[in-house]
């Protein structure tokens, strides 16, 4: 009888531990969240021999001029190199390729140094990026056409359209077989830019006009289309039907639009300080941060929000940023996050160390 009188105090005692920390743990974790001050610890400094440029890239870093690429490791060993006797116009990276424009036909190489030709892209390449395992590469022609190309993961041309107006943002679906593009025009001295949904089969399912203000950024998110603009941010459907807009109230520094929080970031400028502030898809006001005036830039890696200029780092929790990483010399060129660690390049210099 003892025995269970004890078992059942035990377990009286839990369920009200249980039910304490469900009224006040909560607030107890975000008061300590909030008085909690972040920094850098385990630092350790590598030297790097970079070329001209130099950008993180599997696990390790590029480094390239106008002839040569080269791939390195975090210990500054050479995992392979391409050494080309034609000059390049640009280098351009995705997250599994780089890309090389020599004039007459465009080169990939991946992450062990394979080299593939794109023999059916001509003309120069204005942008390249990655998204949902296709890559686009957008081309001006000797015609001064823009061309959008896209590319599969054997870098096979999928689909390719040319646009008389200036290719300004593109984004792959990750619902359908489709993309998302923006163009811009000057008309009659007005600003006139051109959304569009398109199909991979040359398909155009919708298209819109938005004027007097340059669209930014277009971002699909299940299949819905997100803009921003230097005036307004937009939410379409998948129909090409507006479902909100908000203002834009200052200058953009910039942005993020994250899919896994379902939020967008933006980063404006104001008269003595920054301001981050996240929307949910919405369009609801979900969070107002003050950030020093010096910080341009947003990155973000899983919870982890980051707000950076080229000489500081910030790391952004709750309504607070504290400040992990300086250097007035060699400045900030590049940075990673995998998990609490985190990777920070300049010239000649590798950083590494635990966010604490």
């Amino acid at each position: 009888m003892k025995k269970k009188l004890i078992i059942f105090i035990l377990f009286l005692l839990a369920a009200i531990g249980v039910i304490i920390f469900f009224i006040y743990g909560k607030e107890f974790l975000k008061l300590s969240e909030e008085k909690k001050v972040y920094s850098l610890g385990n630092v350790q400094s590598t030297k790097i021999d970079t070329l001209d440029e130099f950008k993180f890239f599997n696990d390790g870093i590029i480094t390239y001029n106008n002839q040569k690429i080269i791939f390195l490791n975090y210990s500054n060993q050479i995992l392979w190199e391409n050494d080309d006797t034609k000059t390049s116009k640009q280098v351009f990276l995705s997250d599994k390729y780089v890309f090389r424009d020599v004039g007459d036909k465009i080169q990939a190489f991946d992450k062990n140094g394979r080299k593939f030709i794109l023999a059916e892209i001509k003309g120069n390449i204005l942008n390249v990026s990655r998204e949902n395992d296709k890559a686009y590469v957008v081309v001006k022609s000797n015609e001064e056409k823009n061309s959008l190309y896209i590319v599969d993961e054997n870098n096979k041309i999928i689909d390719n359209k040319v646009f008389k107006d200036n290719i300004t943002s593109v984004s792959i679906s990750d619902k359908s077989e489709g993309y998302s593009l923006t163009t811009l025009r000057l008309e009659n001295q007005t600003v006139v830019n051109t959304v569009y949904f398109n199909l991979l089969d040359d398909i155009e399912l919708w298209n819109i006009w938005i004027e007097n203000e340059i669209l930014i950024k277009d971002q699909i998110v299940n299949n819905n289309v997100i803009l921003i603009g230097t005036k307004n941010i937009y939410y379409f459907n998948t129909n090409g039907k507006l479902m909100w807009k908000n203002g834009v109230y200052n200058k953009i520094l910039d942005y993020n639009i994250n899919k896994e929080k379902e939020r967008i970031y933006i980063l404006y400028d104001k008269e003595k300080n920054a301001e981050l502030i996240s929307y949910d898809f919405e369009g609801k006001v979900k969070g107002v941060v003050e950030v020093p005036k010096n910080l341009k830039n947003i990155k973000i890696y899983s919870n982890k929000i980051f707000v950076y200029s080229e000489e500081s780092l910030y790391l952004v929790h709750k309504e607070k940023t504290d400040k992990i990483y300086e250097d007035l010399e060699g400045g900030i060129s590049d940075f990673i996050v995998e998990d609490n660690y985190i990777h920070i390049i300049s010239k000649n210099k590798l950083v590494s160390g635990e966010i604490k």
